[in-house]
């Protein structure tokens, strides 16, 4: 399985081409058998989640086996859902290109932050990122909670 770990700064060029770091290519080579990523904007944070072709096709599945696609609420959820997502492809240099109304929204302009998060990998505006983050006595206390303890 996909393992992708760490947060790594990279940097945009004037067409939004972005570096895929060397250690998330080599991740991505080991598992597939394509360079296709999907990507998809979030709907709550100011990120983009980039998700590798076979990780994809699980959560896809997943997600369509609780609807059904002949009720109306349920195939309008489906729709905006596939709606926020694309497949880009990593070029010969290992670049992904991504639209300029997305660096937008997620406010990237030259700097990037690719943030990997196991199965799958973000790119933030850095300082957006650090803001999401718990104080660390705060994650300490989370992670206590979540792990029962075990200090």
């Amino acid at each position: 399985m996909h393992q992708f770990l760490s947060n790594i700064e990279a940097k945009a060029d004037n067409k939004g081409r972005l570096f895929v770091p060397a250690l998330y290519r080599k991740s991505l080579e080991k598992w597939e058998e394509t360079a296709s990523l999907y990507l998809e904007t979030d709907a709550v944070n100011k990120c983009v989640k980039l998700y590798p072709e076979s990780v994809w096709k699980k959560l896809d599945d997943e997600f369509k086996s609780k609807l059904n696609l002949w009720d109306k609420t349920d195939l309008n959820l489906y729709r905006q859902f596939t709606s926020r997502v694309e497949l880009v492809e990593l070029d010969s240099s290992g670049r992904v290109l991504i639209q300029k109304k997305q660096l937008e929204k997620i406010e990237v302009e030259a700097e990037a932050l690719f943030v990997g998060v196991g199965y799958y990998f973000e790119i933030w505006n850095k300082d957006n990122f650090e803001k999401s983050l718990y104080e660390d006595v705060d994650f300490d206390k989370a992670m206590q909670e979540k792990m029962g303890n075990h200090t």
